[in-house]
């Protein structure tokens, strides 16, 4: 499908890292735009959860983003080789409700996956839950252990 958008939600860790890389490697064989989406919850420890969804995505300016913590998830992004039309957001708010309320103008939303139990199996963690419950669109959770085998 032309125009066709993969959401995936990034931050500096090696389930995020698993995750981007797992979906650049789809948006290559499908020739899909990917969007990869770090979302800042500022202030710190509020959240929109007991309020629902945000009420609207709120995309930060570059200028509204510190040069240094902007330039780390641009090293994360650039990992991954971005084609033309990839891109790089920075939003606000709480973090699963967004991702969720982003993807539902893409066709995917993919996320990693921190917890693990003793057996090896995949558990799913706050953001993951959230996102696999309320989504509309697909959601792609990827293992960490991702990274090792590519």
């Amino acid at each position: 499908m032309a125009g066709s958008t993969i959401i995936v939600g990034i931050d500096d860790s090696p389930s995020s890292q698993a995750a981007l890389s797992w979906a650049a490697r789809l948006a290559r064989a499908t020739r899909w735009d990917l969007r990869a989406v770090h979302v800042l919850e500022w202030p710190v420890g509020l959240a929109e959860e007991a309020a629902g969804e945000p009420a609207e995505v709120v995309r930060l300016p570059d200028s509204a983003v510190d040069q240094a913590f902007r330039h780390g998830m641009r090293r994360v992004f650039d990992e991954v080789d971005p084609q033309s039309g990839w891109e790089l957001h920075f939003a606000e708010g709480d973090t699963a409700p967004m991702l969720v309320r982003l993807a539902a103008e893409a066709e995917l939303l993919v996320i990693g996956s921190r917890e693990h139990d003793t057996s090896g199996r995949v558990l799913a963690g706050g953001i993951s839950h959230f996102c696999i419950s309320h989504a509309t669109r697909p959601v792609v959770v990827v293992p960490v252990e991702y990274l090792s085998t590519t």
